[in-house]
């Protein structure tokens, strides 16, 4: 079973006629200062969701309108920057539940994280192409410096 999943704690209460029974437990609900907390970074997190939305439209309608012109990087730009701004703007949504739900706090959380897994993930791996292409570039630049010296 998943951990998230299964957010009840039992625990064993002995009765005084000598039979064990188990007791549910309220799940776990953050305090109203964790909420206000996490309302406040949800709200932060949608605000730069749409910016980057926003920014990934309008890069990739510059980059398609110069496409002849090497525009196709603008395209890139602004596609990468319009799936980080939906993806920023689902893990929003998803601390955004945590407030307005009860019963359901730590799935509401876990679902937050594996939306900002996402996110990251998609950075950490935009950057690693970025710095593969810069060390082709830096070796590619210090040949060809190389090769003209030689001449």
């Amino acid at each position: 079973m998943h951990l998230s999943s299964h957010i009840s704690l039992k625990i064993g209460v002995f009765i005084s006629n000598g039979i064990h029974q188990m007791n549910d437990f309220q799940p776990y609900e953050f305090s109203g200062s964790q909420n206000e907390l996490i309302k406040n970074l949800s709200g932060k997190m949608r605000f730069v969701s749409y910016f980057l939305i926003g920014a990934g439209v309008l890069i990739t309608l510059a980059g398609v309108i110069t496409v002849f012109r090497g525009g196709i990087g603008n395209i890139i730009t602004g596609v990468a920057q319009g799936i980080i701004g939906i993806w920023t703007n689902k893990a929003a949504s998803a601390f955004q539940r945590i407030v307005v739900t009860e019963g359901n706090d730590i799935e509401n959380l876990m679902g937050a994280l594996g939306e900002l897994r996402k996110l990251y993930t998609l950075q950490y791996w935009l950057y690693i192409i970025l710095l593969i292409f810069l060390a082709i570039t830096l070796v590619l630049g210090l040949v060809a410096g190389v090769a003209k010296v030689g001449r």
